[in-house]
């Protein structure tokens, strides 16, 4: 089982993102930074070159994700990535490993990295009523493999704001102490490091009970054919590594039914950010990894059936019939469904302004 936990924030313009992003390897052993419009596939995962100086054969470089194995690798500007390059990213998230063939070179390389990555949304600033995979570009394959999400967001208040100016001022004073870290980057990371090696937790029988309970109960509410599902077995698995990484940190040897509630209460958080769905107020878990949710799937369902009775009168049905029917059934977005059908090939458009089941 995958040991890494993998991180995404959301964030709107100024929310403090980059700097985060940046600091992270500082205070991580092995933690590398790249930004998303520097990056390409080959450079994240591994490359092939032809070495001309000495031995004149084919020679194999590490990517990033091969060169912070067993440690960080710090990702900005993830959204401004090719999806090709993004793609290249798969087996590392999930496996630990990248596999590589080309020219006379098959090797498999390890990549036990932790991913941190930033970006920002489409439309500036981040919209909790509009589900993810429409607000960054990024497949819903990959975003299904960070454990946590989290959207950082720039929401105005009075004392908050007048915190962080003061503080911003302050800090251009050489004497002022609130800028000057208590821990010293250089002890956070023999800390990280210590932790990760001398500490391998086992799950209490407690903890266990704990993550066991939380998983059932929540999976129980959506019993139903037409309910969302709020979590999964992926989730699952995180709450696990999150549950062992709070121990470790404590230096603790066994994981504690603290532990299990802590991850759990970043779980509820970072589903509750981002798959909340606010038609129905229920979490659903697609919602937050960037598939069909379940409000869109009944949708899609309802259109198909007018589709499905129109076509057994006629084949090719105008648009204008579907999008009367629909709107008798309470749904206005039937352009965008329709189009989403025609992508996944259960219709195509024999004539303008026309559709035909497949």
């Amino acid at each position: 089982m995958r040991g890494d936990i993998h991180i995404l924030l959301i964030g709107d313009p100024a929310s403090g993102k980059s700097q985060l992003l940046k600091l992270v390897p500082e205070i991580v052993p092995r933690g590398r930074y790249v930004s998303g419009k520097g990056v390409t596939a080959a450079g994240l995962t591994a490359t092939v070159t032809k070495d001309e100086q000495f031995m004149g054969g084919w020679v194999l470089e590490a990517g990033a994700m091969v060169l912070a194995n067993k440690g960080l690798l710090s990702i900005d500007e993830f959204e401004k990535m090719s999806q090709d390059d993004q793609v290249a990213m798969h087996e590392a998230l999930e496996q630990g490993s990248v596999s590589i063939a080309k020219a006379s070179i098959v090797a498999t390389l390890p990549a036990r990295t932790s991913v941190l990555a930033g970006g920002n949304p489409k439309f500036s600033r981040f919209d909790p009523y509009i589900a993810i995979a429409k607000q960054i570009t990024i497949p819903d394959t990959l975003l299904s493999r960070f454990d946590l999400k989290f959207a950082l967001r720039d929401v105005p208040d009075s004392e908050t704001d007048k915190l962080v100016v003061d503080h911003i001022l302050k800090s251009r004073h050489d004497d002022y102490e609130a800028t000057i870290p208590k821990l010293s980057s250089k002890f956070i990371r023999k800390y990280v490091a210590y932790a990760r090696d001398k500490c391998k937790p086992d799950l209490t029988e407690e903890a266990e009970k704990i993550l066991k309970n939380f998983y059932i109960k929540t999976r129980k509410k959506a019993e139903g054919a037409t309910q969302a599902i709020p979590i999964t077995l992926r989730q699952f698995e995180a709450l696990m590594r999150i549950s062992e990484a709070s121990a470790k940190i404590q230096l603790s040897h066994v994981v504690r039914k603290e532990d299990a509630q802590r991850a759990i209460k970043l779980m509820r958080y970072s589903l509750r950010q981002l798959g909340l769905d606010p038609e129905t107020g229920q979490i659903d878990v697609d919602r937050a990894e960037g598939a069909t949710t379940s409000s869109e799937r009944s949708r899609i369902r309802i259109v198909l059936d007018i589709i499905n009775d129109i076509s057994s009168v006629k084949k090719e049905i105008h648009m204008e019939e579907i999008r009367s029917a629909a709107r008798k059934e309470g749904i206005e977005d039937v352009d965008e469904i329709i189009e989403k059908l025609k992508r996944e090939g259960m219709l195509f458009e024999p004539s303008p302004g026309y559709v035909q089941k497949v």
